[in-house]
């Protein structure tokens, strides 16, 4: 149960919906380069294993938990991420 009490686009229970996608980091410390590397691999896989999942449905528990949860924080580097997936080919 990754996400917790959780609601995304105004449905609740992300858990019974989601893929949580763990992290290792803190809010406020910038996070490896290799992380971003394997989970914008890991992010292609999953839209294309389910188109539905674009990449504005890629969040962070900071959107789904607001007030309660604070990750990946404002030291995560998204715009750096959606290039990366856009960008590169799918390591297989």
């Amino acid at each position: 149960w990754h996400a917790g009490v959780s609601s995304f686009q105004g449905r609740s229970g992300c858990n019974d919906y989601g893929i949580g996608v763990e992290l290792e980091g803190c809010d406020d410390e910038p996070y490896a380069k290799p992380q971003y590397t394997v989970l914008a691999d890991l992010t292609r896989l999953i839209m294309r294993c389910w188109p539905a999942i674009t990449l504005d449905r890629v969040v962070g528990h900071c959107d789904i938990s607001p007030g309660r949860k604070t990750d990946p924080g404002p030291a995560f580097d998204w715009e750096g991420l959606r290039r990366l997936v856009s960008e590169q080919d799918l390591v297989e």
